[in-house]
């Protein structure tokens, strides 16, 4: 997550300023303060570009998963806490996330009109767009008010409760003093891990060298699929992990904790 320190020298040569919250891989959320800082910073860049009659810098405000915060973290809305970034930005909202709609690639924006005019024209001549039927239903859906929070209360309680069981046991692993550790679940389905396992020995001698290697060996006998975070930009040797609860069960959840504490706990 990029904060408005690191945006602030690259801020007067930029057209557009892509943001994701909460954020795809890690599971975690802007905090008011900085998010504000951004935002106040972007609309103090447009008075002046206005000034100089340039084209305006524009947000690209990806938030498809805001519903799935948990605990005492919550999602801000932008204009919220910088009104006057109303006519900069651009919100990406969609339901394959937070209504576990994955195949249902059915997305919307909403911005400031001479922008949402030429995207309106683009996908015009595009060709290529959810179904009619889709939308329509998924209209009807958000329409019922009622139906949607009941959903919501389920499905936040199953993931919240999923992520709790790998950090729970990522934090037991911890206490025996491994180098180990977890971001407190935030939001989204993400939970960021660090299994800084690197040159640990398994069972048969064979040493853990790489990132890779731990990712194999997590596989292979803790059966549990992580992503490191160097395919999302990461240092290559960034003992960081996401860990999805997107596909499991609670009881699946309990046991791939177990199989995980058991798998590192074997390494020398």
């Amino acid at each position: 997550m990029a904060t408005a320190e690191e945006i602030k020298p690259h801020i007067k040569d930029a057209a557009l300023i892509a943001m994701n919250s909460p954020l795809n891989p890690a599971g975690t959320v802007y905090s008011k303060e900085e998010l504000k800082k951004i935002l106040d910073m972007i609309v103090a860049e447009n008075k002046v570009r206005e000034k100089e009659n340039r084209k305006p810098l524009y947000v690209f405000y990806d938030m498809v998963y805001w519903i799935l915060v948990y605990g005492e973290t919550k999602h801000y809305n932008p204009i919220e806490l910088t009104p006057g970034i109303r006519d900069y930005i651009v919100f990406i909202d969609g339901i394959s996330k937070c209504f576990a709609a994955t195949g249902v690639r059915l997305g919307w924006a909403f911005g400031p009109k001479p922008l949402i005019a030429k995207i309106s024209a683009m996908l015009a001549h595009i060709g290529a767009w959810s179904p009619r039927p889709e939308q329509t239903a998924t209209g009807r859906f958000l329409n019922r008010t009622e139906d949607v929070d009941k959903f919501f209360d389920k499905f936040k309680k199953e993931i919240f409760g999923r992520m709790n069981i790998f950090y729970d046991g990522v934090m037991e692993i911890k206490k025996l003093g491994y180098d180990v550790d977890a971001i407190y679940p935030q939001a989204a389905m993400y939970l960021t891990v660090k299994l800084n396992l690197i040159g640990k020995k398994t069972e048969d001698g064979k040493v853990l060298k790489d990132v890779d290697d731990v990712l194999a060996y997590i596989l292979e006998e803790g059966k549990i699929a992580v992503v490191p975070f160097y395919a999302f930009g990461a240092d290559p040797k960034s003992p960081w992990f996401r860990l999805s609860v997107g596909t499991c069960s609670m009881e699946e959840a309990k046991v791939a904790a177990i199989m995980l504490k058991d798998a590192i706990e074997k390494l020398k």
